[in-house]
This record gives structure tokens, C-alpha cells and sequence, in this order.
């Protein structure tokens, strides 16, 4: 008589985690960044996905006209609760925005970054907001806001 031997089945490709698992976790990455004073991601609608930390709605809201003209953005920087942050660089093609507040000691200063993102999923722009504290500087804080961006919200 003959014997089979059992074949496992075929791996089946992982099914990226529903929306809200992904949201959970987008969440909890953020609530871990321990060098962000502030964060938030949010649509094109200004409907918040993930935050950390305190951003007014208005607030919110103007960001997402921050990339329509480079020269209003410029000259009124960016504002989160009150508090104006010059704008110092403003790329448009790699869709980067960040600056400084204004302070005389630097140690004082709060620097803000932030990013636009397109989801591979449906092409929907989502924002990145983060404020960061001396010593975090924008060479550290940009790039890790890139960073997240790419892993938990572009690749979605």
C-alpha cells in the first residue's frame, strides 16, 4: 500500500489589518516617540487619524492649506495654540514644511516640522504635524517625522 505524506498548505499573503487595527497602531507609535512634544496626523479633511499632545482644531485646519502658496506660508508661519512658528524651509516637491518659534535663547525655541503624504492604498493626502523641543533639532526631527510617515501612513 501506499502512503501519502501530508503537504502543508500554501502560505497565503498576509491581508493588511483593518482600518481600525492600523489606526490603533498608527496611535500607539505615535503616543512612543518620546522627542515630539506634539504630534498629529490627520486627512485632507483635517479629520485627525492619530495624535499626541494638544493641537487645536482651527489649528489643524489651516495646515491643510500650508503647501497651497509657499509665500503665504512664509510669511505667516504656522500656528498651534497661539503660538507662531516662523517657517524657515518649504519644500514643496517632498512636501516638507518646518521652522522655529522665536526666541532669543535657542534653548527656549520649539521647532515644528511637517510632512505630506500620499497613501499607497487610494492616493489620499495625509498630514504629519510634530513640535519639538531643545535638543531635538529639525536635522533629527524630520526625518524620523519622514520616517513614520512612510511606515505607518504612505504604506497603508
Amino acid at each position: 500500500t501506499f502512503s501519502a505524506v501530508p503537504v502543508p498548505p500554501i502560505a497565503q499573503p498576509r491581508e493588511k489589518p483593518p482600518r481600525q487595527d492600523r489606526t490603533t497602531t498608527m496611535q500607539a507609535a505615535l503616543q512612543s516617540q518620546t522627542e515630539w512634544n506634539r504630534a498629529c496626523i490627520f486627512d485632507q479633511s483635517g479629520q485627525v487619524l492619530a495624535s499626541s499632545g494638544q493641537i487645536a482644531p482651527n489649528d489643524i485646519k489651516v495646515f491643510t492649506t500650508a503647501f497651497n502658496d509657499k509665500d503665504t506660508t512664509f510669511g505667516q508661519g504656522l500656528n498651534v495654540n497661539g503660538q507662531n512658528y516662523e517657517v524657515h524651509r518649504f519644500y514643496e516637491e517632498e512636501g516638507l514644511i518646518y521652522g522655529r518659534t522665536h526666541s532669543v535663547d535657542p534653548n527656549d525655541g520649539e521647532g515644528i516640522a511637517m510632512h505630506r503624504v500620499k497613501k499607497s492604498s487610494n492616493g489620499q493626502v495625509v498630514y504629519g504635524v510634530v513640535t519639538y523641543r531643545f535638543p531635538i533639532l529639525s536635522a533629527k526631527a524630520v526625518p524620523d517625522l519622514q520616517a513614520f510617515m512612510a511606515q505607518h501612513v504612505a504604506s497603508t
